[in-house]
């Protein structure tokens, strides 16, 4: 053996001992059949209250939350306080100094905030306002076509009404309501609606209370567990016993019910009184009709549209993560939504 070719032995040899960790990624990249719930639910999802936690923290040090509201900060910055007795008065220029509101006297129309704004009470917010960002130590109501620039927390409810924008975090310990025609980024609450009605919620019947199905042209990968090549329609008031993922466009028919998790490498389409137990993931678009009833998160890489339907249970707070949601009127999501490029809710 010339040592040309032991040297061509030996490299190829490393190299093939170098690519030993990533041939189960190689492989699952050729030929995709991973089923199980992706753990992406959204950019720091679980630090969604940090700005507002550090906020009051801040504030309780320099004794805003106290009997008494000193004038100036630790650091200088002057303290403004709005109440019955003294209330801002809209201005051309935007306010400077952090801003501490006593009682719920409403902020006018066209107040615009440039610093922090403390709610010690209701915060009832004006239209065609603008605030850096808001604390309400109760609930917290935005006029018409209010902007948060920052952040915005309530320890009670968060009710954002319509043409109003919601930069960066919007967060609360109870409820946000959004009325239709809100911009948002990011929403984290025990439970997210739209619109002031109730929202229909499919009853989840026992698994005997469907008809077993079980996809044609499907390759078991395990015990409840398939792959299915090609577009899939489940048909009406059937059941899945089990995971599944599809290798292009998925339909879940009307009162059909899915006991585990379903990925989709094409479209994802949800009819009315779908019950689905697990996560829904898709590369493409997932529509979600009214009535339909989800479990788990669900993930999109490119657009998620929620119709009057419930997402997660009280119990367990689940995620809607895309670039572009939409929000339809009676749309319920009990955990956050997260939206990379913007979100809104619509009639």
């Amino acid at each position: 053996m010339t040592p040309d070719i032991a040297f061509l032995l030996l490299l190829l040899a490393t190299l093939a001992w170098i690519a030993v960790p990533f041939i189960p990624a190689l492989m699952e990249l050729i030929s995709p059949h991973d089923a199980l719930p992706l753990n992406a639910v959204g950019q720091d999802s679980g630090q969604l209250t940090y700005f507002a936690a550090s906020f009051t923290e801040r504030m309780t040090r320099e004794g805003l939350l106290g009997t008494s509201v000193p004038p100036s900060l630790s650091d200088g910055s002057v303290v403004r306080v709005h109440s019955a007795m003294t209330p801002l008065v809209p201005s051309t220029q935007p306010i400077t100094d952090l801003v501490v509101l006593m009682d719920d006297t409403p902020v006018a129309d066209g107040t615009i905030v440039a610093t922090e704004c403390l709610a010690r009470r209701t915060f009832r917010g004006g239209a065609n306002s603008s605030y850096r960002a808001v604390l309400g130590q109760r609930d917290i109501h935005l006029g018409a076509n209010t902007t948060v620039v920052r952040w915005v927390h309530a320890n009670g409810r968060l009710e954002a009404s319509t043409g109003s924008r919601l930069s960066g975090r919007a967060t609360s310990d109870r409820e946000i309501l959004l009325e239709a025609g809100v911009q948002f980024d990011r929403l984290d609450a025990p439970m997210v609606r739209v619109g002031g009605g109730g929202t229909m919620e499919t009853p989840v019947m026992p698994v005997s209370a469907y008809t077993p199905f079980t996809p044609e042209r499907a390759i078991a990968l395990g015990p409840g567990y398939w792959r299915v090549t090609g577009d899939l329609v489940i048909p009406p008031d059937t059941s899945v016993a089990g995971s599944i993922i599809v290798i292009g466009n998925l339909v879940v028919s009307q009162g059909a019910r899915v006991e585990g998790s379903i990925k989709s490498h094409g479209t994802m389409h949800i009819k009315t009184g779908a019950v689905i137990m697990g996560s829904l993931s898709a590369r493409k678009r997932i529509v979600i009709e009214d009535g339909a009833r989800l479990s788990g998160p669900v993930i999109s890489e490119t657009s998620i549209v929620v119709g009057a339907a419930v997402v997660g249970i009280a119990s367990h707070r689940t995620t809607v993560t895309a670039p572009r949601v939409e929000l339809r009127t009676g749309a319920t999501i009990y955990g956050a939504v997260m939206a990379a490029d913007g979100g809104e809710s619509l009639k």
